[in-house]
């Protein structure tokens, strides 16, 4: 398997972003920025080094009772930037793991998958490469 180049982010689902950025400014974590997707969710993003910590709250009420549920918080994913996408999906397939897309989100100038947590041991990795580095472009993959 090709080896991991960085741990890029957390994101945690919360029942209420006031809270959750009033506790990570009481932390001294750096704001970073807002994000609003109208009718579905508030986000807001701080920096830990060189780790990016997403807080998001759920405001469309399908979508937080499935992502969210009864809980106030919890941890969504881990985001892992990887030097090549294609290769270490091959070497995760051989293992069983299995991602939630066929084709990778382009995010940025990065190509995403995510994989499917139940075949992970409950946890969902966030996939990244930066487009035009390794052997996977969006057009390959």
């Amino acid at each position: 398997m090709t080896g991991v180049e960085k741990d890029r982010s957390r994101r945690v689902i919360v029942d209420s972003l006031e809270e959750a950025k009033r506790f990570l400014g009481n932390l001294g974590m750096e704001f970073d920025r807002d994000l609003v997707l109208p009718d579905r969710l508030r986000a807001a993003f701080y920096r830990c080094g060189e780790i990016q910590v997403e807080i998001i709250e759920i405001t469309e009420p399908a979508e937080r009772m499935q992502r969210l549920g009864d809980d106030t918080a919890r941890i969504e994913h881990i985001a892992l930037e990887v030097d090549d996408l294609a290769a270490t999906l091959k070497a995760l397939e051989g293992l069983g793991v299995k991602v939630n897309t066929a084709k990778p989100a382009l995010v940025g100038n990065s190509l995403n998958f995510w994989t499917v947590a139940e075949t992970c041991d409950g946890v969902m990795y966030q996939l990244i490469q930066k487009a035009g580095v390794g052997g996977g472009s969006a057009k390959t993959l």
